[in-house]
């Protein structure tokens, strides 16, 4: 009995970590919700298998995960080609990108959220260029460093949950 209540825990320790991954389409920060179904699992358990310091790892990888995506959009722009942006195009990046998720969350059955964030990225940097005086030119260039920026800040995150779940299953089995 004993065994399967374990198996059972496992098992569904892993459906929520493959929630967890699944979320970040939505945009949500599914590396917290591994984190919390580990610490879940690590409780149930007395934290005999997932201890403190595998709970501390999870914790600095899914901090890491989501502040390399929120900064991403405006790395992006500050990469783009030409004249470096300005501080008020970086910061328009981070909220056309905040913006742009959160209108396109409706959208597709949650996807749009993650096509939204990629699109405000993008209009918001060029909307800011624009409004600052640059070319149109200059505004597509750097918001489309933008929306590369975002789209490299997911798919970052998304690799660093897939990194949580592998150490996950290393401590947990």
């Amino acid at each position: 009995m004993e065994t399967l209540v374990h198996v059972l825990g496992l098992a569904l320790l892993f459906v929520f970590c493959l929630v967890g991954i699944a979320s970040l389409v939505f945009g949500l920060p599914g590396t917290f919700l591994i984190l919390a179904a580990a610490l879940v699992y690590a409780w149930a358990t007395d934290f005999v298998a997932v201890g403190w310091s595998t709970i501390g790892w999870l914790t600095g990888i899914a901090v890491l995960g989501e502040g390399i995506e929120f900064l991403a959009s405006s790395a992006g722009a500050a990469a783009s080609p030409g004249a470096a942006p300005s501080r008020r195009v970086l910061i328009a990046a981070l909220v056309g990108s905040f913006v742009g998720g959160l209108l396109g969350a409706p959208l597709l059955f949650g996807v749009g959220a993650l096509l939204g964030a990629l699109a405000g990225a993008f209009a918001g940097a060029a909307v800011a260029v624009t409004s600052e005086g640059g070319s149109a030119s200059s505004a597509w260039s750097t918001g489309l460093g933008a929306l590369r920026g975002r789209l490299l800040g997911f798919i970052c995150k998304a690799a660093l949950a897939v990194v949580m779940v592998v150490v996950l299953t290393f401590a947990a089995l």
